[in-house]
């Protein structure tokens, strides 16, 4: 459904409001994870002003062109996504002019608009689109002998995104799940990382996103007295807040590893293929 603030711009461009009507940006007080949220909350205003700005089910084309006619003023990018983007738990905007990609002339719509008929269209892609997250992330493993001659787990976490990963709202998180499996694949202990945003009070957030550029790195010492043989390592980026076990069937799998521990070889990250 168009938005009512979007309708006159369908008279002359009525394929790229159509396009545009069906993204997440134009649903963004609409979706079920955002009303169940936002409705704990209280309900607070402060969320509308970059989820339905206009007060419809998310934002209009006046939102980002504003109001001045016919030509739009040219787009300031990644300043016009800032504005919401870089809203308190949020720090997405701020993370990818940190990276060399902002100095070689690349923005927010290279990635989440490409060029051609998709950006002609509006029709803006992301985290909720089928095959977007493909090959975002990886997970590499090794062995190292602690200071005693234990074995310890190191655990490689590297992203290609152009800003932190997750980016976008505070719901939204990447979940490292270690499992130690015994020698018929049953799972004997399992630990867990969570990357995102976390709420401290009502108006307060920490950051603990994967931040761009070098790779976040783990160190797991192994219970000798658990009968482990074998190391699985997943890593998902979920949509939905919560813990693991809150239902969320938009999450993705990113990537997934195994590091046999019957036969270890002691390796630094670089060994590791």
């Amino acid at each position: 459904m168009t938005d009512r603030e979007s309708r006159p711009c369908a008279d002359c461009h009525a394929a790229i409001v159509q396009t545009f009507a069906a993204t997440r940006m134009a649903q963004g007080a609409a979706g079920e994870v955002f009303r169940r949220e936002w409705m704990e909350q209280g309900s607070p205003e402060s969320c509308l002003v970059c989820h339905a700005p206009s007060g419809g089910a998310g934002l209009s084309c006046n939102d980002c062109h504003g109001r001045a006619g016919h030509p739009y003023p040219r787009l300031q990018v990644p300043d016009i996504c800032a504005r919401c983007h870089d809203a308190p738990g949020e720090s997405t905007v701020r993370r990818f002019r940190e990276r060399p990609e902002t100095l070689q002339g690349k923005d927010c719509l290279d990635c989440h608009l490409p060029p051609g008929g998709i950006r002609a269209g509006h029709g803006f892609i992301g985290p909720s689109v089928p095959g977007f997250l493909d090959g975002v992330a990886r997970v590499r493993l090794a062995l190292r002998r602690g200071p005693n001659d234990d074995p310890r787990v190191l655990i490689q976490i590297s992203h290609r995104a152009g800003h932190a990963l997750p980016g976008g709202t505070t719901g939204r998180a990447v979940w490292l799940v270690v499992s130690g499996l015994d020698t018929e694949d049953r799972p004997v202990w399992r630990e867990t990382a969570r990357f995102g945003w976390e709420r401290q009070g009502r108006d307060h957030w920490q950051d603990r996103t994967l931040p761009p550029g070098s790779p976040g790195l783990l160190e797991l010492a192994l219970d000798p007295r658990t009968a482990v043989t074998r190391l699985r390592v997943e890593l998902w980026y979920r949509f939905a807040p919560g813990d693991l076990e809150t239902p969320d069937p938009r999450a993705r799998l990113l990537d997934a590893t195994g590091l046999d521990l019957c036969r270890p070889r002691f390796q630094s990250i670089s060994d590791h293929p």
